[in-house]
């Protein structure tokens, strides 16, 4: 099983499902430069930047321990099961 392209994916579509709820709220009516959307903005901006310097770390493992890694992390967070 290829983790790592697993991984990828599931944080991609995290980010898309951020990204699409502050879309929705700011359709909805929210105020751009309100709490609630600077809020949703600042956890894009958090995960973007968890997202890359996770990436960057990979780059360093073979291709084994960055699967194993990542595989480690889907569990950790619930996306696939043991």
């Amino acid at each position: 099983m290829d983790y790592f392209k697993l991984w990828v994916e599931d944080k991609q579509s995290i980010l898309e499902t951020m990204i699409r709820n502050l879309a929705a709220d700011l359709e909805a009516g929210y105020n751009y430069f309100g709490l609630s959307a600077k809020k949703q903005r600042g956890e894009i901006e958090a995960y973007k930047c968890q997202f890359d310097s996770e990436m960057e770390y990979l780059k360093t493992l073979d291709e084994k321990k960055t699967n194993h890694w990542c595989r480690l992390d889907l569990i950790k967070r619930g996306a696939i099961s043991a």
